[in-house]
């Protein structure tokens, strides 16, 4: 690791509050996998530590300028990275009870039962859009939201529609 972390931690969330991209990315390089190690700790999910550490790494960018000196680098990162992955994992459960509709079920017969794009060519455009990035991208609900620039909640009320054509 690097001699002296703490000084150098705070000198680059000095130059993130600059906008320097070279100190997001050597922050990235550094931190990264402390972040990704202690988010798969709590989640027990790669693609949902993989947008816990996206979401710290933009929510350190977007405040750097309000932070003031660090004293413990490594400890102020894993509190806020477990805490990070806690509110995700309540936004999971949030979500997954709210359609009691057999997902498993249904999604299984998409799957299995023809080609994929043919089940879904009389969705309409958003709902065939939601369905590829949940089924052939493998995409959480969370970041399909992020990606369409919606509400979590319209995008899982969306999907759950189209499931709900499918299976009809």
């Amino acid at each position: 690791m690097i001699k002296n972390t703490k000084k150098y931690f705070n000198k680059l969330i000095k130059r993130m509050a600059r906008r320097d991209e070279n100190a997001l990315e050597e922050f990235y390089r550094i931190y990264g996998r402390l972040i990704y190690a202690t988010a798969i700790t709590v989640l027990k999910s790669s693609v949902s530590a993989d947008e816990v550490v996206d979401d710290l790494l933009i929510k350190i960018w977007k405040t750097a300028d309000k932070l003031t000196k660090i004293s413990n680098p490594e400890g102020w990162l894993y509190v806020l990275t477990v805490n990070s992955a806690k509110d995700k994992l309540k936004s999971e459960k949030q979500y997954a009870p709210l359609y009691d509709l057999k997902e498993d079920a249904v999604t299984a017969e998409i799957q299995t039962d023809g080609d994929f794009y043919i089940q879904i060519s009389n969705l309409n455009e958003t709902e065939q859009e939601i369905m590829i990035m949940r089924f052939v991208e493998d995409l959480s609900f969370e970041r399909i939201a992020r990606e369409m620039e919606k509400p979590l909640s319209t995008i899982t009320s969306t999907y759950y529609r189209a499931l709900e054509k499918l299976k009809q």
